[in-house]
């Protein structure tokens, strides 16, 4: 699932690629029984941030980046809790610019995500969180 591209005045755009696609619907048995439901456990999910992703702060283009006229895509490994606060945040794929990086991992820090669930319960995982710093309008 991948939330739709967020702009802003700052150029700065996020979009969601969750690690683990959502699992594909099955048809289910004819008749199940019900010990047949209590076996099989309820499918998961994976986190995303697309439900609060407009109360995620856009990341800030640093302007040293922005003069320089640095830009580049960071991709953001990160472990959301079942809380849906970031518990870890991996760079799995830099922009090739520090300040860049710095600057998604820094406003990553303070997003708040959907957790994922199993069995009908929020549990931790991880979600990948691609940052796209552009200076085009």
């Amino acid at each position: 699932m991948q939330a739709p591209e967020r702009t802003s005045s700052n150029p700065a755009t996020a979009t969601s690629q969750p690690l683990n696609p959502a699992p594909q619907a099955v048809a289910p048995p004819a008749a199940p029984t019900q010990t047949d439901a209590a076996a099989k456990p309820a499918p998961s999910t994976p986190p995303a941030f697309g439900a609060a992703y407009l109360h995620n702060p856009v990341p800030e283009y640093p302007p040293l980046a922005r003069r320089m006229g640095e830009e580049g895509t960071v991709k953001l490994r990160v472990m959301v809790s079942a809380s849906g606060h970031v518990d870890t945040i991996r760079i799995q794929q830099s922009s090739g610019y520090a300040a860049l990086d710095k600057a998604a991992v820094k406003a990553v820090q303070q997003w708040t995500f959907t957790p994922g669930q199993a069995a009908g319960k929020p549990v931790p995982g991880w979600v990948i969180v691609p940052i796209r710093f552009s200076l085009a309008s």
